[in-house]
């Protein structure tokens, strides 16, 4: 092997090595937001699931202020709006 053919090979393995350590930290990157974004779905639906039982329980009751009322259906809406976008549809 001459010289120039062995700094050639070394080049390509110092590339490699590169590439690799890249890749391996896209990698984990990636995993790390894939985690996060199941915690902020998990952390959504709760709130989803809060706002249902509060537009629920004031429903019932005609002590709760109509203005107090009107910001329940609005989160409540608002969340219904964000948990199909981001969660049963979150193609579209």
């Amino acid at each position: 092997m001459s010289d120039e053919q062995v700094l050639n090979d070394q080049a390509l393995l110092e590339m490699a090595d590169q590439l690799k350590a890249t890749y391996d930290e896209i990698s984990f990157k990636l995993e790390k937001l894939q985690l996060e974004n199941i915690e902020l779905k998990k952390n959504l639906i709760s709130a989803y699931g809060f706002a249902r039982v509060l537009d629920m329980i004031s429903s019932d009751s005609y002590d709760i202020q109509p203005e107090i009322l009107v910001l329940i259906e609005t989160l409540r809406a608002y969340l219904s709006t964000i948990m199909d976008k981001s969660i049963f549809n979150p193609q579209n």
